[in-house]
């Protein structure tokens, strides 16, 4: 059989590319391989439960699929940090839902629904194993075999997209990965029961979070050195997964079952009582050690991509994986597009390829040095807040309106715009984050707030409008220009010594605009203040 593209792996990023690519063209000629059957059980053995605001953004507006999300699985009410004492507790996050729905989910479950949505229309090859491919005139003559029978068959394809995942099979092939500089590991585990926050840390009177729905946050138990997720995927499920830096805890210490839960006694006593007390069954317990890896490139001229974590991946800390494959899933989408009306891949490949390493440049400042910080609650208050910055009102942005637009045609000048201030937003951000790790900031003696409330509605400040047409897409260079102007003022506000905390309670955000001039306020925080701030 011949097909436009065959697409290894019939996981998250295998079936929204499939999904995607038939949406964007219902004459593309499609297959899956995948080496094992359908359907999944709901609770599988993959990690990765959760995604956050670009996936969300993939899932509404380039896969359609936010009904169909909504109709099967929880959504998911931000996210939620919290540093844990003896007998008190620190606390930020949100008290309604964000506007764009991000959702936990019960990993086969979703994979199972994805399948049904695709499978009638690409040929999907179960229980069928890649084994390599050669390129005959300018064909890719695909190599499979059928587990059933042990028979081998050879699939053409103009292109091959590998989304198995961590066996990196086309990586491998051509030697193209790397080890990432950092050494987290995890454990995880679902226990068979939802796990309640406002039963094992329940709020105080001078609490403001009053949602019945904060236990369906993306929760992160903050630690020196690690952290812990709880994510609540149904009444009967919750998965736990504790991430640690290798540099501070020896490996050993998570090695079963057995010595994790030692671990958790010692470290985090308040939610492994609370799991022992509630009697939850524990459904499984997985390892992944040091797993930060990349690769040089992700896709090439020679028709092949790598997506998800056949491609690399730093740290679930932000659940940015789902990101990656969702912003990969859309360029790719609009390259296989572009070649098949004819036109030229010769500067979008490289301009694809620069703009992914870009983006995994930025998470290597996000997490480097990160954990060992963890101690001091104003510390990680504003990292989030800073993380925050970056993410939605420059990412998320690019995402929601430029994205498509910058491979949707040939057109270099609205792309190097974009790049352009991309990357001075990125610097920006780098240099804020090595403020943080400065002696300056530890030693400035801000303690913060022990609740802070986050405002959802920042995220109209950062998006005001969204799916910008290709025909305006200029509109979308106004919004990354102001909120390069809201990134700058937080840095210079950050710098200037002052409780960030409030820059973010008093609505600074709402009120940058692209006039809005940065240097103004750059070592005068009086004059920020005064322009800026909205009365409380």
């Amino acid at each position: 059989m011949t097909y436009d593209v065959v697409i290894i792996g019939a996981g998250f990023a295998g079936l929204t590319l499939a999904y995607q690519l038939k949406k964007k063209n219902k004459d593309l000629h499609v297959a899956l391989v995948h080496d094992s059957a359908f359907p999944n059980d709901d609770i599988s053995e993959k990690v990765g439960e959760s995604f956050n605001e670009i996936a969300a953004i993939y899932f509404e507006q380039m896969l359609g699929l936010r009904e169909f999300m909504e109709a099967r699985h929880p959504r998911k009410m931000g996210m939620r940090f919290f540093h844990v004492g003896e007998d008190s507790y620190k606390e930020m996050g949100f008290n309604s839902y964000p506007p764009n729905a991000a959702f936990h989910f019960e990993r086969g479950k979703l994979e199972n629904d994805l399948f049904e949505l695709v499978r009638h229309d690409v040929d999907v090859y179960l229980n069928h194993k890649f084994i390599d491919f050669e390129e005959k005139d300018d064909v890719k003559e695909i190599q499979v075999l059928n587990r059933n029978d042990n028979s081998r068959i050879v699939l053409k394809a103009a292109w091959l997209v590998d989304a198995a995942g961590m066996k990196k099979l086309l990586a491998r092939k051509f030697d193209i990965t790397y080890k990432l500089p950092i050494k987290h590991s995890s454990v995880w585990f679902r226990v068979g029961g939802g796990v309640d926050v406002d039963e094992f840390l329940p709020r105080t009177e001078d609490n403001p979070f009053t949602s019945e729905r904060r236990s369906w946050s993306s929760i992160h138990l903050e630690g020196v050195g690690y952290w812990i997720w709880i994510l609540r995927l149904s009444d009967r499920a919750t998965s736990v997964g504790i991430i640690f830096d290798e540099d501070m805890y020896d490996f050993q210490d998570f090695a079963t079952w057995e010595k994790t839960t030692l671990w958790l006694k010692q470290n985090v006593r308040r939610l492994i009582g609370y799991i022992e007390e509630k009697q939850f069954p524990i459904l499984d317990f997985r390892i992944l050690r040091r797993f930060a890896s990349q690769c040089d490139y992700w896709v090439s001229h020679e028709r092949w991509a790598l997506v998800g974590d056949s491609y690399g991946i730093w740290d679930p800390y932000y659940s940015n994986g789902f990101d990656v494959i969702g912003i990969q899933n859309t360029i790719l989408t609009e390259l296989i597009h572009a070649e098949r009306s004819g036109e030229s891949l010769k500067e979008r490949v490289p301009a694809a390829n620069k703009f992914v390493d870009e983006l995994m440049y930025g998470f290597g400042h996000t997490f480097k040095d990160f954990y060992s910080r963890k101690g001091r609650w104003y510390y990680i208050c504003a990292k989030y807040n800073l993380d925050i910055a970056m993410y939605l009102p420059i990412i998320a942005a690019v995402m929601h309106n430029a994205l498509q637009s910058m491979f949707m045609e040939e057109n270099r000048t609205f792309r190097d715009k974009v790049f352009g201030l991309f990357s001075d937003a990125g610097q920006v951000y780098f240099d804020t984050v090595k403020f943080l790790a400065s002696d300056e900031f530890k030693n400035n003696g801000i303690e913060g707030y022990d609740y802070m409330l986050l405002n959802s509605e920042a995220y109209h400040a950062f998006i005001p409008e969204k799916n910008i047409p290709f025909e305006e897409k200029e509109k979308s260079l106004l919004i990354l220009r102001k909120n390069y102007n809201l990134l700058r003022c937080v840095q210079y506000y950050i710098q200037s010594g002052r409780n960030y905390m409030d820059f973010i309670k008093r609505g600074a955000y709402f009120s940058i605009t692209e006039q809005t001039d940065p240097e103004r306020y750059k070592g005068d925080p009086d004059q920020l203040e005064a322009d800026l701030f909205r009365p409380v």
